[in-house]
């Protein structure tokens, strides 16, 4: 059995925003003025939900929406997506209190280069953890994020990217989609629009899939984490014991059904899997350190 049973699974097969999924559509001025969010720049066809950001009239425009005020005490959420390039324009996919008030949020996306080379990872709590990761979000991924007791898992394709365990959220969440465009001070964005931005960014999203968290009792399968071809390395090839790194990772990691610990009990992976996984700087550091 897994951890997570599906709530709710959009393929955005209509013609029109699914408001019995989707219940907030933003709409007003965003707080740094750069612009402002309208329900009409969510748009659904051809299978996809596009999230425009636009120049309309000297003014910036964008769209954004949110299950709020649905939302659950940990789950799963998974998606695949793709972000448009645009210096000053930004695409944010979060969990957001289902309150409505700015306690918590846990950024799972956020881009914060205007190439999209890499985004970055957000626990907003006390201190702010944000992580980094090197995936080309322009190209089209799929990313889960796993919220347990004390845990925030990223995947991106399978493969585990982040982790957090300071100050995780323990309130209703709800998850929200949105494009932002920043200001010039706005440095860790990279700055506002220029002369190089498209009058038109997009975030385009094939599916969304939210799951609750139901220990031991779920229906939903966890992903694989398969190690990456250059991997595949001897692992005391630079005379560490990393055979003895990796037995010590499974004896730290979670018992949730992807953990590397559970997959080697179940003779999916080796423990020089692990090993290898470890050594090519995957996976929580502190497991086998």
């Amino acid at each position: 059995m897994s951890d997570f049973t599906q709530v709710f699974r959009d393929d955005f097969d209509g013609s029109t925003l699914d408001r019995g999924i989707w219940k907030a559509a933003y709409s007003g001025q965003y707080g740094n003025g750069m612009f402002r969010w309208d329900p009409s720049q969510l748009e659904v066809a051809d299978g996809r939900l596009t999230i425009a950001t636009e120049l309309e009239g000297g003014s910036w425009v964008s769209g954004g929406t949110s299950t709020i005020p649905d939302g659950q005490t940990y789950g799963s959420y998974e998606f695949r997506a793709r972000f448009d390039p645009g210096q000053g324009t930004a695409g944010v996919v979060l969990l957001w209190p289902s309150s409505n008030e700015w306690t918590d949020e846990v950024d799972i996306i956020e881009t914060n280069r205007p190439q999209r080379e890499s985004f970055g990872f957000t626990n907003h709590g006390d201190p702010n953890v944000t992580q980094y990761i090197d995936v080309n979000v322009a190209d089209w991924h799929t990313y889960r994020l796993d919220w347990t007791p004390g845990e925030l898992k990223l995947f991106v394709d399978g493969q585990q990217k982040g982790y957090i365990t300071t100050d995780v959220p323990s309130q209703p969440m709800s998850f929200s989609m949105q494009g932002q465009v920043m200001g010039a001070w706005e440095h860790w964005f990279g700055g506002g629009p220029d002369g190089s931005t498209p009058g038109r960014v997009e975030i385009e999203v094939d599916w969304v899939k939210v799951s609750a968290w139901t220990p031991g009792q779920g229906t939903e399968s966890a992903p694989m984490l398969a190690a990456p071809a250059d991997a595949a390395v001897a692992p005391t090839a630079d005379g560490f014991d990393w055979l003895a790194a990796a037995q010590r990772y499974i004896e730290n990691d979670g018992t949730w059904e992807g953990s590397w610990r559970n997959q080697v009990a179940a003779g999916q992976i080796t423990l020089e899997d692990v090993a290898a996984r470890i050594e090519a700087g995957l996976g929580e550091p502190s497991f086998w350190q």
